[in-house]
């Protein structure tokens, strides 16, 4: 014989339990109704480099463009946000002015929308001690760079008539302990990175910047697909045009943009990624032109650059690479 259950409820009192547990779910998925999503694969770990987005985020300027929007950070030995974007698993991406014009002589499918930094960040310090404050005085010095800073440095060289084979190369890494011992003379980086870490660890520096020296190249390109810009030209306005809100958000509130980005990444540190952020913005915002613009000249000039080097074969289109539109409309 089977008991009737005491705990067996009514279909009324059913329905009231849905109900009552679906009640504060209902608002939130009213109100992402009617949002896109939208992916952004950034050129390296979460930190103040891209401030910006993490601002456009916290501050609700994506949420007012009806965006909802996930910043992945890239990891080593994972896919470019080249190939990211290039395959649909990313929307958009941030990458360097190298990686993107070869990708586009390659075939990628990107176009560049935008540019955070006017002024490429790649720089080369010695310590005020060593007397070395001029591209002329590392002839003869133990020079350590990356590839990526080699491209400015042999151009940098060129523009003045100096011997890039007179430099004595050295091992290069991130452990600036050979810096400091001054078994190293110049050392290559980009100028929110390890001259930074020279700085808090006390060590007075001198910079040397290529594009002083009229290397000028942009960095931190910001690009879309082909497909994208076809089908939905209206998202890559409106991400856009909040991305470039936050970034003038947190040029105008670095203190604030830092602890945004720290609520990203807890475990950066604070003291560094303030440095970070400040020694960015006047990289960022010259004056010259607006957060993100993109000039003719400058793309011209570093598509010389790579040609000149080898690391391009052919001259690009450039009209198709890049693009200005969502700049002006954003």
């Amino acid at each position: 014989m089977r008991h009737r259950s005491k705990y067996l409820w009514s279909p009324a009192a059913a329905v009231f339990l849905v109900v009552t547990l679906l009640a504060p779910i209902v608002p939130m998925l009213a109100g992402a109704q009617g949002m896109d999503t939208v992916s952004v694969q950034l050129k390296w770990h979460h930190q103040t480099q891209f401030a910006g987005n993490y601002v456009a985020d916290a501050k609700g300027f994506y949420r007012k463009e009806r965006l909802l929007v996930q910043n992945r950070p890239w990891r080593i030995g994972t896919a470019s946000p080249i190939e990211e974007v290039g395959s649909g698993a990313a929307t958009f991406g941030i990458t360097s002015h190298t990686e993107f014009l070869k990708a586009r002589e390659q075939g990628a499918p990107v176009v560049a929308i935008a540019a955070i930094y006017q002024r490429s960040p790649v720089g080369f310090f010695a310590l005020k001690a060593s007397g070395i404050k001029h591209p002329k005085d590392f002839v003869g010095k133990a020079v350590a760079y990356a590839p990526t800073h080699e491209i400015h440095l042999k151009a940098m060289l060129k523009r003045l008539g100096l011997d890039f084979t007179a430099l004595k190369r050295m091992p290069y890494g991130f452990d600036l302990t050979p810096f400091y011992k001054r078994e190293v003379s110049v050392w290559g980086g980009y100028i929110m990175n390890q001259p930074v870490d020279a700085r808090l660890t006390g060590h007075e520096i001198s910079i040397i910047f290529p594009d002083d020296y009229g290397v000028h190249t942009y960095d931190d390109v910001v690009f879309t697909s082909e497909d994208l810009i076809r089908r939905n030209p209206s998202l890559v306005t409106r991400w856009l045009r909040a991305t470039l809100q936050g970034w003038r958000y947190a040029i105008e509130h670095p203190e604030e943009a830092t602890e945004i980005t720290l609520n990203v990444d807890p475990t950066r540190r604070r003291e560094k990624e303030l440095a970070m952020l400040l020694a960015s913005i006047p990289l960022i915002h010259t004056g010259q032109h607006p957060v993100g613009w993109m000039t003719r000249e400058t793309w011209e000039e570093a598509s010389e650059i790579l040609l000149d080097q080898k690391i391009l074969r052919h001259r690009l289109e450039l009209e198709k690479a890049y693009t200005t539109r969502f700049l002006n409309e954003a």
